[in-house]
């Protein structure tokens, strides 16, 4: 849905508001796209998202067309994705989605809402009538699926889910609902603005983090080389407290200068940041590890430092080794592992 939102911000500036919405409520096998995935269709035949990247998007759209004619309420289709129909997707061996095809609710326009203030936020769909329910950051509760004991035991489901990320399909007494919790974007703060900096941040952006670059050098720190990102002038400890770098935080040092390098690795080690990726050869990995041991942090507060940084993608130029940061960090916010590209 966080994809979809400048589609749907330009198509109300065109005075468009007749849509309809698929999202994606089970995959099965190798689809492309996960639970959650939604495509929308306007009156006037404006596509935004794709429930398959391709392969069946096009009788997704007929079926949308079917429900902005008024012909239903709402659609259930089921895509099985055959293999050559998943070769041309980018497939290995089929798979199948269950999709939910509706009108769009105007209680889309309060999760859209807390979308855009990068607030968590909950959301559940009836799949066999088109009813919604919203849960907001402070507990509040806008919508409704029609029976007060399926609100409760929806809202259970979602703070038990709470703050996700989370999609998933639920079988209740009265009916399957489609449960999701969006998380508030990850942040990648990045100490060092520096050449590998740049690319950095333009890939972090497109990944869907939030950027914060910071460097106690104004002359590296200027607008015009990290544009559209925040920045934050000083010293990491007199800029951020170990307080607010939380769980959905990555941190990249680049500084590669002991005078810079060694604050910053202790504010990240002293947080609950996900990802602490440090540049530096070998040595200078063993170097900082020994001034960080000196200052009590033990053997394992370090392991927490992913140095040399980067997964092993074979590059040394500013944009490889950004790229290989970035997809560290994204692996190991899902869960994953990957070599080290040792630089």
């Amino acid at each position: 849905m966080k994809d979809l939102l400048a589609d749907l911000k330009r198509w109300r500036a065109e005075g468009k508001t007749n849509w309809a919405i698929a999202t994606i409520i089970e995959t099965r096998g190798s689809s492309l796209r996960p639970a959650g995935t939604r495509m929308l269709l306007t009156a006037e035949g404006d596509v935004a998202g794709s429930v398959s990247s391709g392969c069946v998007d096009g009788d997704a759209i007929a079926e949308l067309e079917f429900v902005l004619r008024g012909e239903a309420e709402i659609r259930r289709p089921f895509f099985g994705i055959s293999d050559e129909q998943a070769w041309g997707a980018g497939l290995s061996c089929g798979g199948a989605i269950d999709v939910l095809v509706e009108r769009y609710d105007p209680l889309y326009d309060g999760l859209i809402e807390e979308l855009e203030a990068k607030r968590p936020v909950g959301f559940a769909s009836r799949t066999d009538t088109p009813r919604h329910l919203l849960r907001k950051t402070d507990g509040s509760v806008a919508g409704s699926l029609g029976d007060a004991e399926l609100d409760a035991a929806v809202l259970a489901d979602l703070n038990a889910a709470w703050p996700g990320p989370y999609a998933q399909k639920h079988s209740y007494p009265q009916g399957e609902i489609f449960v999701e919790v969006f998380p508030q974007p990850p942040i990648l703060l990045i100490f060092g603005a520096t050449d590998i900096a740049v690319p950095l941040a333009q890939m972090g952006t497109l990944a869907g983090y939030e950027v914060i670059v910071s460097d106690a050098r104004r002359a590296f720190l200027r607008e015009e080389r990290f544009p559209n990102v925040q920045t934050r002038f000083g010293w990491p400890q007199d800029v951020f407290t170990a307080e607010e770098l939380g769980p959905g935080w990555a941190i990249v040092v680049l500084f590669h200068d002991p005078k810079f390098d060694i604050p910053a690795l202790t504010l990240a080690l002293q947080s609950e940041a996900t990802y602490i990726g440090f540049l530096g050869s070998k040595k200078t990995q063993a170097d900082r590890r020994a001034t960080l041991l000196e200052s009590d942090f033990s053997e394992i507060e370090l392991a927490r430092i992913h140095g040399p940084v980067g997964l092993n993608i074979g590059g040394k130029e500013p944009a490889l080794i950004a790229l290989s940061i970035l997809a560290e960090a994204v692996a190991v916010r899902h869960r994953r592992s990957g070599g080290m590209l040792g630089v």
